[in-house]
């Protein structure tokens, strides 16, 4: 069963996550904005964007190919893997998908913020 703290706990980190990544974006915009060098906020977004896509590859990958939480069955691989490949997709699923789930405390908190980002640029001018 699970326990109340373990939900604050996770709920907790990410909204630490959160902070630190919209801080970080926030410091780009801000240094960007005082230097008068546009190509900061560029290069910095840019960087934050790569590294929120890298992110998120690494966590389909991860998660077996795919973007939801059912488990892959032995039909549902590719027809040309061999036997024992496929044993072994499927022995090492739940312990890649344990590190998928790990990865969401990262990328929930950035899509966020580029999501907060995008509507500051386009409606809060």
């Amino acid at each position: 069963m699970k326990k109340p703290q373990d939900s604050l706990r996770k709920l907790g980190a990410l909204f630490l996550n959160f902070i630190l990544f919209y801080v970080l974006l926030r410091l780009i915009i801000l240094l960007a904005g005082r230097t008068g060098i546009m190509a900061i906020y560029y290069i910095g977004s840019t960087a934050y964007m790569l590294g929120a896509a890298a992110v998120f590859i690494a966590f389909f990958c991860l998660n077996g190919f795919t973007v939801n939480n059912v488990d892959r069955t032995w039909d549902d691989l590719p027809a040309g893997w061999p036997d024992d490949k496929k044993r072994e997709f499927l022995a090492r699923q739940p312990e890649r998908r344990a590190k998928a789930r790990k990865l969401m405390y990262i990328l929930m908190p950035m899509i966020v913020t580029i999501g907060i980002n995008y509507i500051e640029l386009t409606f809060l001018k």
